[in-house]
């Protein structure tokens, strides 16, 4: 007899960031569903590729109707694949950007709210006393060599 073929989609994965108090744990959760996910869609894969039919007499509608069933989650399964893939590609994506650019924080949030403005005030002031120094440094050495 023709085994049966079993056609299950998975609901798709939501692609948005997780909270910060949770971000490498929601991240590793991530990855480890999606390579599961692979490893699971490409066993079906496999396995639908190699079945084989009981009865090799002659071809009959109900072995075409098989084989085209087959066909079917053989596509269905390589299309699931294939997104599960690309959903492990995002999440390689967001780990460079967070490795690159850090995490996104809120409006308000931050390292030093503030005193980023009271720095630069302090730099430019240093470098006007430097300027300062420099050109009244230039002004004495011209001023005594006449």
């Amino acid at each position: 007899m023709a085994q049966e073929v079993q056609l299950v989609t998975q609901p798709a994965t939501t692609t948005t960031r997780p909270s910060n108090t949770t971000n490498t744990r929601a991240y590793l959760d991530r990855e480890q569903r999606g390579v599961a996910e692979m490893l699971d869609r490409f066993m079906k894969l496999v396995s639908l590729a190699s079945m084989k039919d009981d009865e090799k007499e002659n071809v009959t509608s109900a072995v075409k109707e098989h084989a085209a069933a087959q066909s079917l989650a053989m596509e269905v399964e390589t299309a699931a694949l294939v997104k599960t893939t690309q959903d492990l590609l995002q999440l390689s994506r967001e780990l460079k950007e967070l490795w690159l650019f850090g995490p996104l924080r809120d409006i308000g949030e931050g390292e030093g709210e503030g005193s980023m403005d009271v720095d630069s005030v302090r730099v430019g002031q240093l470098a006007e006393n430097i300027l300062r120094k420099d050109a009244e440094s230039t002004n004495a050495a011209s001023g005594s060599g006449s």
